[in-house]
């Protein structure tokens, strides 16, 4: 089972993988009702997005009752293909990645607990993090979450067969907040279950600077380069806790990412692009989109 973790130095509490995908299919559902499939100008405005070469430029638009199957289909591609090569929204040739629309879309909409359900589902596994001064502020926001039904404190489900016992799946929420509320001079970290925990070697200076112009692929690199980040990999584990928090904190306070969850910029932090399918319908979206990616304005 996943968990994403929330890290402190004192300790680490944990929250079922299940509530993430609840939190995922919450962000998902808000941009898919946006878009309105159903709608027949939203339609053609989003087929004049598609990528050429996406499957979703050849599906049929001329039997009877295509628009279902057509919407059907969208909403597919929307909520879980991305490709470089062959995004589904397109602008010009840039690509205009569906997932990070999802995500700013919730932040532009949602209240806090569903701007924070953003922000982990988009980056627990990179380690998104809140500062001491700044966990009780995120314990408030969690607590009202939990308390509005936007995160499930728990459920009730059968195991075995229909006679099975019926047990209580805690999802976490309640020892996340009370680590949070357990003192103010710590930071906690967050991390995915299936990726790199914290502290993490790659965050920070322990490791040699990916070599300039070389994709970020083990296999692109020599084996002189694998050989020596693989030394210095096993090295990170002599280390005690303190140096190795000590070392990763100070990447994750350098970083230009926006990992930070803090009260300051809380509304007006966006992922990536910052577009929301919000953008895409609006009255000047041509504009929206131009600067967006970096493209020259309209004369």
């Amino acid at each position: 089972m996943s968990r994403i973790y929330f890290h402190s130095p004192s300790r680490t509490a944990e929250l079922r993988g299940s509530e993430r995908a609840w939190m995922g299919g919450l962000v998902t559902d808000m941009a898919l009702g946006l878009l309105d499939l159903q709608n027949l100008s939203r339609i053609d405005r989003l087929r004049s997005l598609i990528h050429p070469g996406h499957y979703m430029a050849k599906r049929d638009t001329a039997s009877l009752g295509w628009v279902n199957d057509w919407a059907a289909s969208y909403s597919t591609a929307f909520s879980v293909g991305w490709s470089e090569s062959t995004p589904l929204i397109q602008y010009e040739g840039e690509p205009v990645e569906s997932f990070t629309l999802a995500l700013n879309t919730a932040l532009t909409l949602g209240n806090d607990a569903v701007k924070l359900a953003a922000r982990l589902h988009g980056s627990c596994e990179i380690h998104a993090w809140v500062d001491g001064p700044n966990r009780a502020w995120l314990a408030d926001i969690m607590q009202a979450g939990v308390d509005a039904g936007i995160y499930r404190r728990g459920f009730s489900r059968q195991v075995g067969d229909d006679n099975g016992e019926t047990v209580w799946s805690d999802q976490g929420w309640d020892d996340v907040i009370a680590l949070l509320r357990e003192r103010d001079d710590e930071p906690v970290v967050t991390s995915y279950s299936v990726c790199d925990g914290f502290p993490d070697s790659s965050v920070g200076d322990w490791m040699p600077p990916w070599p300039e112009g070389t994709p970020r692929d083990w296999r692109e690199l020599t084996e002189e380069q694998q050989a020596a980040r693989s030394e210095r990999s096993d090295e990170w584990y002599d280390l005690d806790d303190a140096e190795q928090w000590r070392i990763s904190m100070a990447g994750l306070r350098a970083s230009e990412e926006g990992l930070e969850m803090k009260p300051d910029n809380w509304d007006r932090f966006r992922f990536g692009h910052r577009l929301s399918v919000l953008d895409l319908f609006a009255a000047d979206s041509e504009e929206r989109l131009r600067t967006a990616l970096g493209l020259e304005s309209v004369a």
